[in-house]
């Protein structure tokens, strides 16, 4: 805490006035869970008033190793202060409901990494009220599926972060950039898991036959791109937030959906759509598992916090990603 001790002295008492004004010192900096590839803190200042602080510095992100190296050449990426910044405005127009961006600072010359001051949500995880009474349910799942239907119908005609303005090749489809680092992510996992590795030729081949089998589409629709259940904050009066913006573009819905179906309980209920391709469904999901036991395993190598639950969901996906094998055998 030493660092914050001299930040909350400093740089950050600056900032915090310049956009709050001078009522507003910073007194305590709370680490929030999560922040793999970004710092998230509660700041609460000296009039009682708390925001969160997102801070981008990539010497402190679990996953520098692999940016350094540029092997992030997976169209789907969770890092990325502009790509949050750009995501939160561009909801905010939609009406869908986000904590509120009081402030974005980009990287440059007066600071050395990205941050944000956002609005903190007194909340809880929407996985906190699976098991509420179905008329409590509605309240909060209902309005959560017709956000998550109000961005997957923004839709245009290439796949991409909102400001990317060139196409990738339409002729490839947002999936078939997806499989190198796919191969990788295996690779990965085959070195450490001995499961994985005695069938990653299976899991392979699996990959491959999938994106060999998936048509090209005509436009893409905007996602979040890891909407989890902790990603969904419910208020007091049971509103439903989406945070963690940084990965949200215009892609395949089915690679949303794929994640919803196995992460939120009541899936079926409140956000099931008879109109995804069944094809793109099964191609993402053995992604997702795979992707999620690499990054849990990389995780626990360098020792991040949580350990008992990161490796829950390491166990998790690696067992989800051995099953869907099993079923096209």
């Amino acid at each position: 805490m030493a660092e914050w001790d001299q930040l909350l002295q400093g740089t950050l008492v600056q900032w915090t006035e310049k956009i709050f004004g001078g009522g507003y010192r910073p007194e305590e900096a709370v680490p929030l869970c999560g922040g793999a590839q970004k710092e998230v803190h509660r700041i609460r200042c000296s009039n009682g008033f708390n925001f969160v602080l997102y801070n981008w510095d990539v010497e402190r992100n679990y996953f520098r190793e692999e940016l350094e190296r540029e092997e992030q050449d997976s169209p789907i990426s969770g890092f990325g202060g502009e790509a949050f910044r750009d995501a939160s405005v561009f909801l905010n127009s939609l009406k869908v409901r986000t904590p509120e961006l009081y402030h974005f600072e980009p990287a440059g010359a007066t600071v050395g990494a990205a941050f944000a001051f956002v609005e903190f949500i007194e909340g809880r995880e929407a996985s906190d009220f699976f098991v509420a009474e179905p008329q409590l349910q509605d309240r909060i799942f209902e309005p959560l599926a017709e956000m998550v239907n109000t961005m997957h119908r923004q839709v245009r005609t290439f796949w991409g972060r909102l400001q990317e303005s060139l196409p990738p090749a339409l002729s490839a489809g947002c999936h078939k950039p997806m499989l190198p680092a796919l191969h990788r992510e295996l690779d990965y996992l085959a070195e450490g898991i001995p499961d994985i590795h005695r069938h990653a030729g299976e899991l392979a081949r699996v990959m491959e036959d999938l994106a060999a089998a998936i048509g090209v589409r005509p436009q893409y629709g905007f996602i979040h791109a890891e909407l989890g259940p902790n990603h969904v904050l419910v208020d007091k009066q049971l509103r439903p937030y989406l945070i963690d913006l940084d990965g949200a573009l215009y892609f395949d819905p089915e690679y949303e959906h794929s994640f919803l179906e196995f992460r939120f309980a009541n899936y079926g209920r409140y956000f099931a759509n008879s109109r995804l391709d069944p094809v793109r469904m099964a191609f993402y999901k053995l992604n997702h598992h795979l992707s999620y036991a690499a990054g849990a395993h990389r995780l626990l190598q360098r020792g991040y916090p949580d350990a008992e639950e990161v490796k829950g969901i390491m166990d998790y996906n690696r067992d989800q990603a051995l099953r869907m094998l099993a079923e096209y055998r």
